[in-house]
């Protein structure tokens, strides 16, 4: 499901053994002064208590510029998006819908969450799913692991910056039809219970730092191996020319889905292939 995607993109090339336990990775090497840090996220975490923060200060110590998928702190470039979380003109969710798969939506909106469909029923799916995606963790307050680092970042005083732009991850979500999208959070909320028990397997392989379980816990998703290409393979590989770009000029800690760490297709490969290297960090 894309709640899945959203949650822990992963690639589909198994990773080696060596390259399975750890969420923290140093780069150095290929003329570099200084070592930059790769850590891999999961946006939805069971406590207010980030993970690892005692490897994690450490390392963003060493560094002086923090990246996330996108800027989160960008106030502005969030404004110049707003208008673009809407679905165009003759689309809405009860036009993407059956009748009876719109009232199911609809009804766990209001029960579960206790606000109106119709109030939302402009929004583009992706949106929706954000919310849904707080649903489907077992505890009652989810917080977010990008925010956390984000704020670390900032207490420690590094600049702020994204792999891309907040219009680069609209315009992925764009390229999968919104129908699609929409049939997918009906499928979510008509089993609820099971998208918490996959998230809840997930969140334990991501607190084991296990990149292969995490790999195998996923790979029977449909709507991840059809959108493998332009969820994963085409980012990380737009992500490298900034990584070694920054890398070059000043030391970074870089944050991102897990996912992307793994696979032949991964960053942690394709830094490697560029020619630095890529080792894991204990936790």
């Amino acid at each position: 499901m894309f709640t899945t995607l959203l949650c822990l993109l992963t690639t589909f090339l198994p990773a080696a053994q060596k390259d399975s336990s750890s969420l923290l990775w140093k780069i150095s090497g290929h003329g570099l002064s200084k070592p930059s840090y790769l850590f891999g996220t999961i946006h939805m975490l069971c406590t207010d208590d980030l993970p690892f923060s005692v490897a994690i200060g450490k390392t963003m110590k060493e560094t002086k510029a923090f990246y996330m998928e996108f800027n989160m702190d960008d106030t502005e470039a969030m404004t110049r998006i707003a208008g673009e979380m809407m679905m165009p003109e003759g689309y809405s969710f009860k036009a993407l819908l059956s009748p009876e798969d719109y009232t199911i939506l609809s009804d766990y909106f209001r029960d579960s969450i206790g606000t109106s469909l119709q109030l939302l029923d402009k929004m583009k799916p992706m949106l929706i799913m954000s919310i849904l995606m707080e649903k489907t963790a077992t505890c009652p307050n989810p917080v977010s692991c990008e925010n956390m680092l984000l704020l670390l970042a900032k207490d420690q005083g590094l600049t702020i910056h994204g792999l891309e732009n907040a219009e680069d991850q609209i315009a992925i979500f764009d390229s999968i039809p919104d129908k699609e999208e929409a049939e997918s959070l009906v499928k979510q909320v008509k089993d609820m219970a099971a998208s918490r028990t996959e998230y809840q397997q997930l969140l334990d392989a991501y607190y084991k730092a296990d990149l292969n379980q995490l790999l195998g816990l996923i790979l029977q998703e449909e709507d991840v191996v059809r959108y493998k290409k332009l969820m994963l393979d085409d980012r990380n590989n737009n992500w490298i020319p900034v990584i070694t770009k920054q890398i070059q000029q000043t030391p970074a800690f870089f944050a991102f889905g897990a996912g992307h760490l793994a696979g032949k297709g991964g960053v942690i490969a394709l830094l490697r292939k560029a020619g630095y290297k890529v080792e894991p960090v204990a936790l």
